[in-house]
Formats: structure tokens, sequence, C-alpha cells
């Protein structure tokens, strides 16, 4: 597989996280590299024996398979994320340490690129969310949204790993976190606090160490539930502070989606196939929580499917954390943010499956392997 194919994939999978007045200039080019980099993989599976691929990989493809036979209006979208499973779990089991070199270093790039577009774009600041009687405002902008700046800066704020000079280290974190705390994005704050706290208390102090697998287990299982935890306990937390202000209106989004799967019985199996704007289940077209997301979409075997696949994820990064702290620290914010954001999974943006995947194959990343698409080895 050329490097540069790999490169501009990665590139466009940035690129996908912007607002353009016409995203399909970004999408069709996205789509078709997918199909390149698709017929290559095929290509050298057949060609060569050494290449497999792993049998829960398998499953989750056949997983949305079964979905996709039940929802044939979104058709599409279940091929598109079948093959970008396809192609990212290859890329990153012969090409980890190229994608992950390659992910943080064009992460900083789109990161100064986002503090340009804070600089010099119009803001508009939104209604500050109460915590505790603290406010935090959140700000909008015309270009990108600021989940998805968000989750550039973090990306970005781990990429000092790779960078050698101190000085330009303290640069990368003060931009990073710049775009972290003046967009005001509560979920990505709280998901890097707790990453840190986690971190720290077990790894640095060495408390509760031998704990470690259960406590992300159990984050795990809390974030696969949240969506419903909040749904049963909504009431309750109403008359303590305001849910509405906290969760910005995500509660209302939660509680229509949940509804709707409970109403809709044989759709809790087989999914309900993925988001259109011809069907509005609540105000917005989709639930802004990953968890909701992948049952609405898949049903209960594809949500079973993801938290096998996030769980096994937990068991790998635990036995690397020392040498890779920097995806330990973002798997786990990634999990929490995953509370109030979707469009990590099931979507045709490719970063944040790119990121779950270098977790997946990480025992691959200091060895050699048969690289796709190089003949002598």
């Amino acid at each position: 597989m050329s490097r540069h194919i790999i490169t501009i994939y990665i590139f466009l999978s940035f690129l996908c996280s912007y607002q353009f007045q016409n995203k399909n200039i970004i999408l069709y080019p996205l789509l078709l590299i997918q199909l390149v980099i698709l017929g290559i993989n095929m290509f050298w599976l057949l060609k060569r024996k050494e290449i497999k691929i792993s049998n829960f990989i398998l499953i989750m493809i056949w997983g949305t398979l079964f979905s996709a036979a039940f929802n044939f209006e979104t058709l599409g979208n279940y091929l598109v994320n079948i093959i970008l499973i396809f192609n990212i779990y290859l890329l990153t089991k012969y090409k980890w340490n190229y994608m992950y070199k390659n992910l943080y270093y064009l992460a900083v790039f789109f990161n100064i690129i986002n503090i340009f577009i804070y600089i010099y774009s119009p803001k508009i600041y939104s209604v500050p969310k109460i915590i505790f009687g603290h406010e935090l405002s959140k700000i909008q902008l015309q270009e990108i949204g600021v989940a998805a700046m968000s989750k550039i800066a973090m990306y970005s704020l781990f990429s000092v790993v790779l960078i050698r000079s101190k000085l330009l280290k303290i640069l990368i974190v003060i931009l990073s976190l710049f775009i972290l705390f003046v967009g005001g994005k509560f979920t990505a704050i709280l998901a890097l606090l707790v990453s840190l706290i986690i971190y720290i208390i077990t790894i640095k102090f060495s408390l509760f160490k031998n704990k470690l697998k259960y406590i992300l287990k159990l984050l795990l299982i809390i974030s696969f539930s949240s969506s419903f935890i909040f749904y049963f306990f909504i009431k309750l937390l109403e008359k303590l502070f305001s849910v509405k202000n906290i969760f910005s209106g995500r509660s209302i989004l939660w509680i229509d989606y949940i509804d709707y799967i409970w109403e809709n019985k044989i759709s809790i199996f087989v999914g309900n196939g993925f988001f259109t704007e011809t069907k509005m289940i609540s105000y917005l077209s989709h639930p802004h929580n990953q968890y909701l997301t992948i049952i609405y979409t898949l049903g209960i075997f594809g949500f079973i499917i993801y938290y096998l696949f996030f769980s096994k994820n937990i068991n790998k990064i635990i036995n690397v954390v020392k040498r890779y702290p920097d995806l330990f620290l973002l798997f786990i914010t990634q999990i929490i943010q995953m509370c109030g954001d979707d469009y990590y999974i099931l979507t045709i943006e490719p970063i944040g499956m790119i990121f779950l995947f270098l977790i997946y194959n990480i025992e691959y990343s200091n060895k050699r392997v048969v690289q796709i698409g190089e003949i002598n080895e």
C-alpha cells in the first residue's frame, strides 16, 4: 500500500470534520479512495495467504450485514461502513506505525488551522451551561463544529509523544489546550480530566493498579448504558439541578430515541438503519450519544458486538499502557465523549475508527509483518 494513498486518506478523513457548503466535494473523493484501498486490500488478501482477517472482525462485518438485510433504505450507508471497517482493520494491522504517526501529525496541522479559524471567523456564543454555579460558554463556528474541533485538539495534544523538541512540545500543548478550553466542550474537558485522574492514580502512583481492568470495564458498562441511565433517572436529576442546561437538550433527544426503540420491538433486534433527514425521531436527526446510535442503528446484536470490541481494546491497552500512555488516555476520553456525542463510529468519517483499530491492532506496533503491497520483505 502506497504511503501517499494512506496520507491522503487520513487527510481527507480530517477534512470530513469541517462544515463545507457542499460536503460532497470531500465525501466523494474520500469514498473513491476508500474503494481504491479496498481494491488493493482485496488483491493482496487473495494473493497472499499470510494476510488474514480476524474472526471477530468478520463477526463485526456479518453483524452489520444482518442489520442491513432489514433496512434496505440505508443499504449504501451499511456498505460504506463495512468497507471502512475492512480497510481500517488491514491498514492498522499492516501499516500500524505509519497510521499512528500520520494521525498525530495531521491532527497538529488541522489544530493550527482551527486556531486561525477561531481567530478570524465570526463566533457565536451559545447559552452557557451552569455547572454547580459556574458558567461554561461554548462557541459556534460556521466552518467546524465544536465537537469536531475538540476531537482534533485532543489528538493534537497527545501528539507530543512523537515530538523530541521540548519547546515544540510546550507549544503544541498550549495550542491544543487553547482550542479545548475556548471551545467550551464540557464532555471533552470532563473526559480529559477523568482520564488523567485514572492514569495518575493507577499508573503513576500504582494505586488500584491491579483493579485497573475492572475500573475501565465498569466505566465502559456505564458509558454503554448512559442514555438508558439518564432515561430512568431524568426526573430525579431535574429536581437536583437543570439537566436540560447541562446536557444542552440531549436529555430530550435520549428520551425520544429510547421511546422510539421501545415502541418498535422488532427494531430492538435488527436496528432501524442509519439516520436520514426524512426520518426525524426528535428535534435532531441523531441522538448525540454514540452508544444509543449503535443500538438504534444495528439493534441489540450490534450493540453487543461493539461492546465486545471496546472490551477487547481495554484488555489490549492495559498491557501497553506504559509504552503508549497517549493511546490509554485517548481511549478513556473517547469512551466518555461518546456519551455526549456521536459520529465516532457508524459514519463515513474514519478518524474515530482509525484510533480504535490502532488499539485493537496494538500488538503489530513493533512487529515486522507482511506489508500489503510489498512483495519482498
